[in-house]
Formats: C-alpha cells, structure tokens, sequence
C-alpha cells in the first residue's frame, strides 16, 4: 500500500541506556534462552548510530519500538530492543531528500522500496514539519495485509480509519504525531484484526483531558498501547485497546530523567516498554511483560 508525504535531519546528545540479561532469566530453564534487552533514549543520530551498531553485535536482539522527537530544537532518538522471536527487519532514519543511506526520494521511496521487497512498516515515528520532517521506522518482512499513510491532517486521519476500521476490519497497530501545534500530522499503520479486539483511538487531546480519559478507561477495562506526544508536548494520541493484558503501566508528561526512573522501575517488575514517544523534552511510554 502507499503512502503519501514528506520529511528532515538534525543532532544533538545525552545518554541513558542499559544492555542486560533479565534479573529473572536466572530462573528459566537451559533449554530457554534468558530474556535479554537493551535500550537508550536521548541520543543524537550520531550516537543512535555508534550504539546501534554495539546492539547489532548481540544478532539475537531485534527492536521492538522507535521514536524520534525534538528537544531543544534537537532531533533525540529512543529504542527498545529485545530476544524475543520475529521476522527479518530492518530500522532505518531518514528525512525528505534522503538519508546517509542514499535514500534519494526520502521516506516515500524508502516506503515503495522496502514494500517491494515484502516488508512492512511495524513502528513509524515522525518529528518536525513539511520537508522538515524525520521519520524513523522499523520494517518487518512478513506477509499479510496492512495499510500505512502519513502526512494525514486529523481529518484524513478520521476518514481513513473510519473505512479501514468499520468496512475492512483493521486495526492501528502504530501511530504517532508531526508537523507544529496548529497544523499536526499523523504517521498510522492498520493491521488486520482477526481476534476482533475492542479498540478506540483519542487524537491530540490535552495533557488534562488525557488523564481524565485515561482514567475511564481503565475503569472500562482498556488500556493504551501507544501514546504518541504532540508537537509541543502538550497534547496526546492514543490507542485505546481492550486486549486481556493484565499487567501494564503507562506515563506521560515526563522529563528524560523521569522516563529513565519509570524504566529502572518497570524493568525491575519484569515490564518493558513497548511504546516510547518523546515531542518538546516531553516523554511517553507503555509498559507490558515480555
């Protein structure tokens, strides 16, 4: 399926990572390879880079979600990665003309390129606007149907899933938020939903409508499964889903020093995000068990 739109490029620094076996793997048997995870939030694309290629030295880790956001005007990038099994992927950053990769044609071609190929958009985080745009993504090569568009104003967004949600039977699986407070974009994937899970989505409500919503929910039995910040950092969208996870956290409104604590907290309880996003120094995240 193709996408439509646009796309840019920037750096800047800070490091919180960590590279480890679980402290619970000990107790898994030899014929179970321990849970291992590594993950960083705050890096320049540069050190994203040096550090990514450390992680790759592991071939048994595979990313589980991406972001790239801007604080200070500065792109900042976040990851995941896990042992858990997957199909062939790939990660790749790039902006409207391009990336180091030589990706001429920026995103779209990259789109069309790796589709071709038989892989799959599974997470896309955007920052920035029009052809100041960066996206980061990881692709999958797998089969199945899915549908994926960015550049879309909310309500192309709301047409879109409307179809695909009611008349096709799809789900969002990935979603996140671009371009400035008064024009935002959205960057979405649908999957197909075969379980018929109940879900919802919110589009850049406010942080205080968020947690009133947020608590609603929780009394309705739903949960979020992504939150994706706004341009500013001051408004949030989500998907709501009602799938039996039973154990989960999710925060928001938090500085890189807060992600980092609610990280060695979770991590420490056997939970591992598996939604980051950050806009404007601003953090949210998703927790769940392996």
């Amino acid at each position: 399926m193709r996408t439509p739109r646009k796309i840019t490029v920037v750096v800047a620094m800070v490091l919180a990572a960590v590279s480890v076996v679980s402290p619970s793997a000990s107790a898994e048997s030899n014929a179970t390879a321990p849970y291992q995870y590594s993950a960083y939030h705050g890096l320049n694309f540069l050190d994203k880079y040096r550090r990514d290629k450390l992680i790759r030295n592991n071939k048994a880790l595979r990313p589980v979600t991406i972001s790239v956001g801007l604080q200070d005007s500065q792109e900042r990038y976040a990851m995941f990665w896990d042992n858990r099994p997957g199909p062939t992927w790939l990660q790749r950053v790039v902006n409207a003309t391009g990336d180091a990769g030589g990706y001429t044609g920026g995103y779209q071609r990259l789109f069309d390129q790796l589709t071709s190929q038989g892989y799959q958009p599974s997470v896309v985080s955007a920052t920035g606007s029009g052809s100041a745009a960066t996206f980061a993504a990881i692709f999958e090569k797998k089969t199945g149907r899915f549908v994926a568009r960015h550049g879309m104003s909310a309500t192309e967004f709301d047409s879109i899933n409307f179809e695909l949600r009611n008349n096709q039977g799809y789900m969002l699986s990935s979603l996140n938020v671009y371009g400035t407070p008064s024009d935002p974009r959205y960057a979405a994937v649908w999957v197909p939903n075969p379980s018929d899970i109940s879900w919802n989505y919110s589009l850049s409500i406010s942080a205080s409508s968020y947690q009133s919503l947020f608590d609603a929910a929780v009394k309705a039995g739903t949960r979020p499964s992504v939150i994706a910040v706004g341009p500013d950092g001051k408004t949030y969208s989500v998907v709501w889903v009602k799938d039996g996870v039973r154990t989960w956290y999710a925060f928001h409104g938090m500085s890189a020093a807060q992600y980092q604590k609610r990280f060695d907290e979770m991590t420490a309880k056997g939970l591992y995000p598996t939604s980051i996003d950050m806009e404007n120094g601003v953090y949210a995240a998703v927790f769940t068990p392996r």
